[in-house]
């Protein structure tokens, strides 16, 4: 009989503290409009399948099957999909977790191709204990985001930090955010969005600011003119149209907005990118 035996050297080992969120499973139809937005936790991604883009701040990034990209709290995000090769991915929230690299960015992506099995049976396995929540499921979920987090810094050459959790505060203002994302072509007041995050309107906007560097309404602002710069490239609605579409009063203060924001006016900016 042929023994072999490994014992297990004595010595510090590393756990994470993290809490596992969420996880989503995801595929690209037709009815998927992308916009930039952001989280107050950590996210990973696994691409399962397709292809497309990242676009992380500034920056576009190509990905494909077997990438993982993590992408640290805070940082505005949104994910591409190729129309002739949908993507189809899983992600994660993870809350107390950073991912940190050499050239110290906000977000890390690893080719995992040909060296995956272990980090997407990760994925597959949190995500089916979630569904099925059996009996122990959180723990055994936590035990997964360890192998998880250990199998993406060896293979990435990475690493991570546990951080301190936000203040409910800004959590508070994180979910503001993401209510103005979603809700922008709607009648959106100072006063609803105080109401909604249970904070003085006069806090909230001092919160606010200080994490995203504007009041919710100047940023609410920027989110219209976002999607009308989208709308005014891509499609052939008329200005009224588009006024309406992204919650602007009227037409004229739309153009007024939008002139004083972009040096231009929408029919300028219009006619510059259709040529």
């Amino acid at each position: 009989m042929g023994t072999r035996r490994f014992d297990l050297e004595i010595g510090h080992v590393r756990q994470t503290t993290a809490q596992l969120l969420s996880i989503t499973s995801s595929k690209f139809e037709d009815d998927w409009i992308s916009s930039p937005h952001s989280h107050y936790f950590t996210e990973i991604f696994y691409i399962k399948s397709g292809k497309g883009h990242m676009q992380i701040e500034n920056k576009i990034l190509s990905i494909q099957a077997d990438y993982v990209i993590a992408i640290n709290a805070y940082v505005q995000h949104t994910e591409i999909s190729s129309p002739a090769d949908p993507l189809d991915y899983y992600v994660i929230g993870v809350d107390g977790l950073q991912i940190t690299n050499e050239a110290n960015s906000d977000y890390s992506m690893i080719n995992c191709s040909g060296r995956h099995p272990a980090i997407r049976q990760c994925f597959e396995n949190i995500h089916a204990e979630m569904q099925g929540k059996q009996e122990s499921y959180r723990e055994i979920c936590q035990s997964y985001l360890e192998i998880l987090v250990l199998q993406i810094t060896r293979k990435g050459c990475i690493s991570y930090d546990i951080t301190d959790r936000p203040q409910n505060n800004c959590r508070e203002c994180h979910r503001i955010k993401r209510y103005i994302e979603e809700n922008y072509h709607d009648k959106v007041t100072l006063e609803q969005l105080a109401e909604a995050s249970n904070l003085s309107k006069y806090y909230l906007s001092h919160k606010f600011t200080e994490l995203y560097g504007k009041p919710p309404i100047a940023y609410l602002t920027q989110v219209r003119i976002m999607m009308c710069k989208d709308l005014l490239k891509t499609t052939d609605h008329s200005i009224v149209e588009i006024a309406e579409m992204t919650g602007f009063s009227s037409s004229s203060y739309f153009s007024q907005t939008f002139q004083r924001l972009c040096h231009m006016s929408p029919q300028q900016y219009r006619k510059l990118h259709k040529e």
